[in-house]
């Protein structure tokens, strides 16, 4: 086996990961010798030990072999001690690396030290799979802002619901099982006031898969002060940000957290509000009207369109883009397709901004 199709079973392990390790990235590891694999390790929640400790522990004698990691092993002190400074002990004689880690207290820091350790480094080893596979990761520690997904069901001709606003069910049961997994990863979901008034919706998580020190946290835009206040979003116990721009509506408690904001919410400043309180993803599950202001203000990152194969017409339907549209097709909001899947009977399409 090469380097390569060791990092793909790294690659697998870091996945075992992906609902518990939030604010961390994903991470495996596996230690190798003479082509046989000596123990695997993956980092399995915050503030427990990262996969190349837990792959150096389960190794009986690591000394002389390879070391094989999706991300540089960090060289810091934070919840727990530095893997570069265990590897190095260890005697491992080679690490190969698939990414540099962008956070700026690694940033290189990590294989330089083991370099100077005498170490043989190989790095950029399927480098775009790991950028893709941490992509929420890197974005928020560069930019200092969360990952945005936008997230939509909707029919052929592009509406979220009928001109009643009926949308329920526009896809099918499996699309809404994947859609329900999307909110186990991402560590807050983001609603305008209309959905809370129309759908009165609970936007919690069901399907039990996150396990990480992160709180699922649920976000809601009332600029014009439309959310009633009894509404269960703001009123079941569950952890909950209210921008709104009419706060004494509302009452604060340990749950609910009130912001104050005047007309529209702004959006990059609700995302940086959202950052420092330690959130870094998104989902956007709508309505219709921030669907569209996400997309004009070019403030996605990912969109998910899970599309039914059915059509129901109507200028004044909601659609994944409303109000005025464009004259020219070059002044079109472009995206790249990364890839299309049938999941039960519709299509989810997954793309990125170009």
């Amino acid at each position: 086996m090469n380097d390569e199709q060791f990092m793909r079973r790294v690659f697998v392990l870091a996945e075992r990961g992906r609902y518990s390790v939030s604010p961390n990235p994903m991470v495996g590891c596996v230690i190798v010798r003479d082509g046989s694999i000596l123990s695997e390790g993956f980092h399995e929640r915050a503030g427990g030990p990262h996969a190349e400790i837990v792959a150096l522990n389960a190794c009986g004698d690591p000394r002389g072999a390879t070391l094989y990691t999706n991300l540089e092993p960090c060289s810091h002190h934070g919840r727990t001690g530095p893997c570069a400074e265990a590897i190095i002990r260890a005697g491992i004689a080679r690490v190969v690396v698939a990414m540099t880690d962008p956070h700026e207290i690694v940033d290189g820091r990590g294989i330089a030290a083991l370099r100077a350790a005498g170490i043989e480094v190989t790095t950029d080893v399927l480098e775009a799979d790991a950028r893709r596979l941490n992509e929420k990761f890197a974005w928020s520690v560069t930019q200092k802002l969360p990952f945005v997904l936008l997230k939509a069901g909707m029919t052929l001709d592009g509406k979220l619901a009928t001109v009643a606003h009926e949308s329920q069910w526009i896809t099918s049961e499996a699309a809404r099982q994947k859609s329900l997994a999307l909110r186990e990863e991402f560590d807050a979901i983001l609603v305008g006031s209309g959905t809370v008034k129309e759908d009165n919706p609970r936007l919690t998580r069901r399907l039990n898969l996150a396990s990480g020190i992160t709180p699922w946290t649920r976000v809601v835009l009332d600029g014009d002060g439309e959310v009633p206040p009894h509404s269960q979003i703001v009123s079941d116990g569950g952890r909950t940000i209210l921008f709104t721009g009419k706060p004494s509506n509302f009452t604060r408690s340990d749950s609910l957290e009130i912001i104050s904001i005047e007309g529209r919410a702004d959006l990059v400043s609700v995302l940086r509000e959202l950052h420092t309180r330690g959130i870094r993803s998104v989902l956007v599950e709508g309505g219709s009207m921030l669907h569209s202001e996400f997309i004009r203000r070019g403030l996605w990152q990912k969109m998910i369109a899970f599309i039914a194969p059915l059509i129901i017409g109507g200028p004044e339907a909601p659609a994944i883009l409303q109000g005025q549209g464009v004259s020219r097709l070059t002044e079109g909001y472009r995206f790249r397709f990364d890839r299309v899947e049938f999941v039960g009977g519709d299509l989810m399409v997954v793309a990125y901004p170009t």
